[in-house]
């Protein structure tokens, strides 16, 4: 039987530590359980949101109306092999996702391990394209498994069919955000496929002895420094995005900033480390106020210092985009999801 509760506090749920009740509350552990959970909400006529991890998302501190279904399906991880190289990992929505990288480095599988230590669960890489140091989930998901809450039916999704972008996916918009992802296979390799391109890996190994555990903990040690344990600290990660401009705009920022780094993105735009606008620029390292504040090892990372309110992470939060805006001139995006506001 399904456990429905009612006026369930949500902060405990999210890594930020935030957020006021869910009027209604389940937890669902199989496929079976979800579409029972549907029907409910569906007989009441209950708006449904769906809950992973909690590693990307501010709830409201009003809480939320009709029910909030927090996907828990730990199946996993099996392999099916497709080849001499090539293994398809496939793993449920609410296992702990940086479990499952840990389990395919150890296992000498090539892919994820450039995204170790990333909060939240599996389910969620696919609706956010969670990407860190030169890989996007994008570049190694093969499909997606999904339920959707309008005709109550499963299908699976190819990689296309995802639609992925920058931070961002087909489950992101109207079309796909009556899906409910339920699984997640990943296409990894026994080949090696190294991939150190960014600043912090450069340097550290010779490309002919690396192995995926190598990278792995190596990536753990560089963001051990950039971010807090989300374990003990409200925290939700890096919590905006990359601004990508025009190269127009760019070459001008470069005039007043010649030391502004920057990722090709196309012909026509780059992606500029926010991280180091809010620092070198801005030098918001640290600052904010007893309770919310910029990360002091990464200016890209807001933290809940210590209870804080949804609406005083929100005030903040806008606060940085504006200083943005008016010293560059330059729009920057949450990559942190709101709800209830």
């Amino acid at each position: 039987m399904l456990n429905i509760q009612r006026n369930v506090p949500l902060g405990k749920y999210t890594t930020l530590q935030v957020g006021g009740p869910a009027a209604y509350f389940v937890e669902v552990k199989t496929e079976k359980e979800l579409d029972e959970a549907v029907g409910f909400a569906t007989e009441k006529d209950l708006q449904i949101t769906i809950l992973g991890g909690g590693s990307n998302v501010l709830v409201s501190d009003d809480g939320l109306s009709g029910m909030v279904i927090r996907v828990a399906i730990t199946e996993g991880p099996t392999e099916e092999v497709v080849s001499d190289d090539e293994v398809l990992l496939s793993a449920g929505a609410g296992v702990e996702f940086d479990k499952l990288v840990s389990w395919a480095t150890e296992n000498g599988l090539w892919g994820l391990e450039n995204l170790s230590h990333i909060p939240g669960s599996v389910g969620a890489t696919p609706v956010q394209n969670v990407g860190a140091y030169g890989v996007e989930v994008k570049d190694v998901i093969e499909s997606v498994r999904v339920y959707s809450i309008t005709d109550r039916r499963f299908r699976v999704l190819t990689n296309t069919e995802c639609s992925f972008g920058y931070r961002d996916s087909y489950f992101k918009h109207k079309e796909g955000s009556q899906l409910i992802i339920t699984s997640v296979t990943y296409r990894l390799s026994h080949k090696p496929k190294p991939v150190l391109s960014y600043k912090d890996l450069q340097g550290r190994f010779a490309d002919d002895a690396v192995i995926p555990s190598d990278i792995r903990q190596a990536v753990i040690e560089i963001r051990a420094q950039k971010f807090p344990n989300w374990h003990e600290v409200g925290t939700a990660g890096s919590f905006f995005k990359n601004p990508i401009i025009d190269k127009d705009k760019f070459t001008s920022l470069q005039e007043q900033y010649p030391n502004m780094p920057h990722f090709e993105v196309n012909e026509q735009q780059v992606k500029v480390p926010l991280g180091w606008v809010l620092d070198k620029v801005l030098h918001l390292k640290g600052e904010g106020t007893e309770r919310v504040k910029q990360y002091e090892g990464q200016a890209l990372v807001l933290i809940n210092k210590g209870d804080a309110t949804a609406t005083e992470i929100v005030d903040h939060a806008e606060h940085i985009a504006d200083l943005v805006l008016e010293k560059l001139g330059v729009q920057v995006e949450w990559e942190v999801t709101r709800l209830g506001f």
